[in-house]
């Protein structure tokens, strides 16, 4: 019986010690997936424009609306075209599964946020459907993406659970603390998250699992 039992306890151990194998290789892949990829890039690209967008909230609202869709236009199609250009190796079912995740949370975003806006129902004006100019929008906007920074560090290393909270954290207080100044405040935090999440997987995941 004893013998039964230790035999076991070992064989569970050594399944247990292949199973956290195979979820490290899958991190690795996947980490090894975005370093050589566009991932980067896109990251730095999108907190420009979050910078662009929110100063152009804070100085010029009235054409903030139109302006925020010519900037998110741009992205979409900087985006798509880089999308052709990441290596052959770079492709990873997990990346792809990421990418998935980050387009499906932001189309929940979206309509939730047009749900939220009792006034946009069906006959009724849109006035005050104002996409990212007013601050409780940017503050949606904002925390709803470092809640994918949150989740996607779960999987891929604390960094992006101590930057998604971090910027979660300075959000509310600029919303509650700088009401006047807050679109300001979101491009120098908001813009910045982004782009030091870019600069950050650009100088360390590339170097690191830049080779396959």
């Amino acid at each position: 019986m004893l013998q039964s039992t230790l035999k076991y306890m070992n064989v569970s151990k050594q399944e247990a010690n292949e199973s956290l194998g195979q979820i490290e290789a899958a991190i690795t892949q996947t980490r090894r997936a975005i370093g050589q990829g566009a991932t980067s890039t896109r990251l730095i690209l999108w907190g420009v424009i979050w910078v662009l967008g929110y100063t152009c909230s804070q100085f010029a609202p009235k054409f903030a609306q139109t302006f925020w869709l010519c900037l998110v236009v741009v992205g979409m199609l900087a985006s798509w075209l880089g999308c052709g250009r990441s290596p052959r190796n770079a492709n990873s079912p997990n990346g792809a599964r990421l990418g998935l995740f980050w387009l499906v949370l932001l189309t929940y975003a979206g309509f939730w946020f047009f749900l939220l806006h009792s006034d946009n129902r069906p006959g009724q004006s849109l006035t005050h459907f104002d996409a990212m100019a007013g601050p409780q929008s940017g503050a949606f906007f904002a925390t709803v993406a470092m809640f994918g920074y949150v989740v996607v560090g779960l999987w891929l290393g604390r960094f992006f659970i101590w930057l998604g909270a971090t910027v979660t954290v300075l959000t509310a207080a600029g919303y509650f603390a700088l009401p006047a100044w807050f679109c300001l405040w979101m491009a120098i935090v908001g813009g910045g998250s982004l782009i030091v999440a870019g600069l950050y997987i650009r100088r360390f995941w590339r170097q690191a699992y830049g080779a396959a």
